[in-house]
């Protein structure tokens, strides 16, 4: 907000307040991304986990209808981490192509159908997780553990340049 308002302010140093406004809220980004995979993922792989070993999804009946179920209050959470974890992945996307000055602007048009499409590609990871884990029950442990090796590994060789040094990696 400092930043915004002082950019607004002094037109001279415009440009050098967008790009200090550009950094902190790719930091912001960079924290909510790990807050959400590290939290919403994790329980949205156990409630699908439960849902399914449990064999219902909470099948409540309406009042005004009896015949059509409503949605119980898993369902209700599952769907808000499954959008939570899209949203930063969209949002996260979208920082990244308007902090670079060689590339054009995300429209909104694009963010929405950017949502959509990790929205889908999430949804089919996150259940194949849950299915594994209600069938393999402790194997998946030993799954979670090679999976993230495997990503880490892949993040390390990648390139990526997300702090000063490969260590802070």
């Amino acid at each position: 907000m400092y930043l915004g308002i002082q950019s607004h302010r002094q037109k001279e140093n415009q440009r050098r307040f967008y790009w200090a406004m550009m950094f902190e809220y790719a930091d912001v980004n960079m924290l909510r991304l790990l807050e959400t995979f590290l939290e919403s993922a994790p329980q949205l792989v156990l409630q699908l986990c439960i849902m399914i070993q449990s064999n219902r999804a909470e099948r409540l009946q309406c009042k005004a209808s009896p015949r059509a179920p409503c949605w119980g209050p898993s369902r209700v959470c599952a769907v808000s981490s499954l959008l939570s974890l899209a949203w930063v992945l969209a949002s996260y996307h979208k920082l990244l192509r308007d902090s670079r000055d060689d590339q054009k602007s995300m429209s909104y048009r694009g963010a929405v159908v950017h949502l959509f499409w990790r929205l889908f590609t999430i949804s089919s990871r996150v259940l194949s997780f849950a299915l594994f884990a209600s069938v393999f029950h402790i194997y998946f442990g030993i799954f979670v553990v090679v999976h993230w090796c495997a990503m880490a590994f892949w993040v390390v060789h990648g390139g990526t340049d997300f702090c000063m040094s490969k260590w802070e990696e």
